[in-house]
């Protein structure tokens, strides 16, 4: 019985310790659903019945009335005439006390009968003052005041709060259908790894869809559930974060379901209303999450129920068409490598329709993707990026007049070992073996008119080694550095405007600048001994230092 209570009792539900010896805490006016009578003041009742099998089941109206000198009894009365599974028995006290009350509500499979004469209340009253008394003729209403009465134990006199507390429903007026909600084993397509699971289910007005996801830790935050369905269904995107702005899903060419408004969404967690979490909303395993287009729901009796969602929920299907798989490359087929250590990185670049790709070698724990993208920019003069925290723009020199560059500068995304790395970028630190790709995010993979940035099914090309590289290959043009090998200076000709020239060491690190202009002389002393590559625009010179 209790289940069905809670089921069907489409308010707030109030719970509390069932052996206080006071009242029930204040049932706010907003949590009514039922106002009975009419006029401007407005009170709360509340009765509680203690029934042997369900406990303690409280029941709350509101009364409204105008004027003055309403008591207690003649609320109660108001309450009876609009509501017939109320039956009030009245003894024949000066104070007409109330001797007995009765609810019978087949609809909730409540019958409800509390112990003849053994009834009292407690009042507490708008200026927050209390009153405990049995004569319901005797004390004196306004409005704001909440009355409680609770049946007394004959035996004890120790009355008890409500296990549970219902919001009464005319019971004249058309029932709120219940919200609908599809089982765990109805569903068709699972995203994700792992023992523990959640549905979640999107109801755009007339068509209510729901997908099952998987995952091995104790909780996942509702966003990153969005993000994985996503990536894994090209039938499904979503924009905003933090807060919802649209969910849209292609159910055909053409046909797109998406919000009326979009940014008006609200969400329920196991069909209790969820809006003020939302997207941070954290899920446990076997949570059930909806989103609801908060501009439709159902409306009754003119009055609009957001969350509540009575159509059928449909399993979504696994997608006919696959999504076409983010290409990699072997670290086999690397022609060109930059840096040195027994360690090891790939950096991948998607220009669109081009992409490419560096080996870095490293000795340190680990190292930034920026540091990498420095190194290569260092050792390659076909390669040059913009941008340190944000990647502006990476440029790729093929042949002169034909440079690789972004659609629209600032927007690149990113992937680690085929996973979206779009949150940290180029402060994102690779371990050993790993594979990062930045790919243009105006362009990816388009599938029945939507665009997946995260994938490029194009081959993946090696760099090959540029012709300025090499132990024993120094650049022409008109450079050139004596004496070479040298222990302390050493000059430079060849240059003729002022400019500045970077010294890396063989890991591709910068360890020093000079403004050079002419013939000019290098101080090396501070070096340790080793070899050096000295760049000045696109010319590349080795130098050895003793």
């Amino acid at each position: 019985m209790v289940k069905k209570i809670l089921t069907l009792a489409l308010g707030l539900v109030l719970s509390f310790g069932a052996m206080a010896q006071y009242s029930n805490p204040v049932v706010p006016q907003s949590d009514i659903r039922f106002w009975t009578g009419t006029g401007t003041n407005r009170a709360v009742i509340a009765i509680t019945w203690n029934d042997a099998i369900a406990g303690n089941i409280g029941i709350a109206w509101g009364v409204q009335w105008n004027g003055t000198n309403v008591s207690v009894a003649d609320l109660m009365d108001t309450i009876a005439t609009y509501d017939a599974n109320l039956t009030i028995a009245h003894g024949t006290s000066t104070y007409t006390l109330i001797n007995n009350l009765t609810y019978v509500n087949a609809e909730l499979g409540l019958n409800l009968v509390g112990p003849a004469g053994w009834w009292w209340y407690n009042w507490t009253a708008a200026d927050g003052s209390n009153k405990s008394s049995q004569g319901a003729a005797a004390d004196i209403m306004v409005s704001g005041d909440f009355v409680d009465w609770l049946p007394m134990d004959e035996t004890t006199y120790a009355s008890y709060p409500a296990d549970t507390m219902i919001m009464a429903t005319d019971p004249n007026s058309t029932p709120l259908p219940e919200d609908a909600t599809i089982a765990a084993e109805n569903i068709l397509y699972w995203v994700g790894e792992g023992s523990n699971q959640v549905i979640f289910a999107v109801n755009w007005a007339d068509t209510a869809l729901a997908w099952g996801y998987r995952f091995s830790t104790d909780s996942v935050s509702v966003e990153n559930v969005m993000i994985d369905i996503q990536s894994a269904d090209p039938r499904f995107t979503f924009s905003g974060e933090g807060w919802l702005n649209d969910i849209n899903f292609v159910e055909t060419a053409g046909d797109t379901l998406g919000a009326i408004t979009p940014g008006w969404w609200m969400s329920t967690l196991n069909g209790n209303s969820n809006a003020s979490a939302g997207m941070a909303t954290m899920l446990g395993n076997n949570d059930f999450f909806k989103w609801g287009d908060y501009t439709v729901g159902v409306t009754i009796d003119t009055v609009t129920y957001a969350m509540v969602f009575p159509m059928d929920i449909y399993p979504v299907s696994v997608p006919v068409e696959p999504l076409p798989e983010d290409a990699t490359i072997a670290f086999s087929d690397i022609l060109y490598w930059v840096g040195e250590g027994s360690k090891q990185v790939v950096l991948a670049v998607n220009w669109a329709d081009t992409a490419l790709a560096w080996g870095y070698k490293f000795s340190t724990d680990s190292v930034s993707v920026h540091t990498v993208m420095e190194s290569i920019a260092a050792a390659d003069p076909r390669f040059s990026f913009s941008g340190e925290d944000w990647l502006n723009d990476i440029n790729f020199a093929v042949a002169a007049g034909d440079t690789l560059g972004a659609v629209t500068p600032g927007w690149w995304m990113s992937t680690l070992n085929g996973n979206s790395n779009a949150s940290t970028g180029m402060a994102t630190m690779l371990g050993n073996n790993d594979f990062f790709k930045w790919g243009d995010y105006t362009v990816g993979v388009t599938v029945d008119t939507v665009t997946y940035a995260m994938v490029f099914p194009m081959d993946i090309h090696p760099v090959s080694v540029p012709q300025t590289q090499g132990i024993d290959a120094t650049e022409t043009l008109s450079l050139s550095v004596y004496p070479n090998p040298a222990a302390d200076m050493v000059t430079l000709t060849g240059i003729n405007a002022s400019t500045t020239a970077m010294l890396y060491d063989m890991r591709g690190s910068i360890v020093a600048t000079f403004v050079v202009n002419g013939e000019t002389r290098l101080n090396l002393s501070n070096l340790a001994a080793g070899v050096y590559m000295l760049r000045v625009a696109d010319s590349v010179v080795k130098i050895v230092k003793e």
